[in-house]
């Protein structure tokens, strides 16, 4: 059972310090740092721009930081488990981060969505290179750690509804839950499921997992492929991508090429695209855009006399009898 603290938060690593015999222990982190955290979206989005891919490295050294932060806290609560990290899945290819799925309030599957369908052919071309320092911290921090990692990047497949959500675009499920591009759906979880059992079974060991899903007349079955997690893989690794056979001899083969490959030009006209679509849509909801303090920015209008200060005077009525 749950502790839950008088905030109403549920502190995963107080729970887990209750438990005994604790043999594995799982931990999924990084997907609600892309898909939540404004700063750090803000951050992604302008690191498509001229001379600003640093700040994608910025982002995944602070996240490893935080990972390993997490992980001395886990380790402490269970000190005898093995550990296995847990590489997030893709967004399906119809889901936008920034403009979530092509539904109405009803959960039905609308179309003509100028905006959010231009977002959301921008952030498939663009979030494998985003995300991908991040995931390669975490592939660095499980071979440190001699701890397995299963890549439902790599086994959920971004163009299959089923994958996903309720299953199919515009379906709600019983609970009145409509699909969503950014949630698994029962039978990825499955997915999820086999890959974790697999891992356990193959004991610690510094080994990264994928599956290979296939849709037979039956159902889906699933393939679970081991890549030995070397530097030769973290070298090769893209997020989403199908990876190279970890053998020296991959690099006389040249390798597999990104789904997507950017070049200068190319990156600056996808991040000023994104940028663009991002702010029209916060201007739209009556936000800020982008990089855009406005409470400095109406500061700075105070400190020049260029802007009234607002005064409220309250008056008090005393009656007599």
């Amino acid at each position: 059972e749950y502790v839950v603290d008088g905030d109403g938060a549920i502190r995963s690593v107080e729970n887990l310090k209750q438990l005994k015999n604790v043999k594995w222990v799982v931990l999924s982190l990084g997907g609600n740092d892309v898909y939540l955290n404004a700063e750090v979206k803000g951050k992604l989005v302008s690191s498509l721009l001229p001379q600003s891919e640093g700040k994608r490295k910025e982002v995944a050294q602070e996240f490893a930081k935080r990972l390993k932060g997490v992980l001395e806290k886990v380790k402490a609560g269970a000190p005898d488990a093995s550990l296995i990290l847990v590489v997030p899945y893709q967004p399906h290819q119809d889901f936008s981060l920034m403009m979530g799925a092509p539904i109405n309030d009803e959960g039905k599957r609308i179309y003509g969505d100028i905006l959010g369908d231009g977002t959301r052919v921008l952030e498939r071309q663009v979030l494998p290179d985003l995300v991908n320092p991040m995931v390669i911290e975490m592939i660095a921090l499980g071979r440190e750690m001699g701890c397995p990692i299963i890549d439902l990047s790599q086994t959920l497949d971004p163009s299959n509804e089923e994958h996903y959500g309720t299953g199919e675009i515009g379906k709600v499920n019983e609970l009145g839950t409509p699909w969503s591009g950014a949630e698994p759906s029962d039978v990825s979880s499955d997915f999820t499921a086999q890959l974790l059992a697999h891992a356990m079974a193959e004991g610690s060991k510094a080994s990264v997992y994928r599956g290979l899903p296939r849709q037979e007349e039956r159902g889906w079955t699933m393939t679970v492929k081991e890549e030995k997690n070397d530097w030769i893989f973290e070298k090769d690794y893209r997020f989403g991508g199908k990876p190279v056979s970890s053998t020296i001899s991959r690099k006389r083969q040249g390798g597999e090429k990104p789904m997507f490959k950017l070049g200068a030009f190319d990156s600056f006209l996808a991040g000023a695209g994104v940028v663009i679509l991002i702010n029209i849509a916060l201007l739209l909801q009556g936000g800020s855009p982008l990089g855009f303090d406005r409470e400095e920015f109406e500061r700075q209008l105070e400190t020049q006399g260029l802007k009234e200060k607002t005064t409220t005077t309250t008056t008090a009525s005393k009656t007599t009898t």
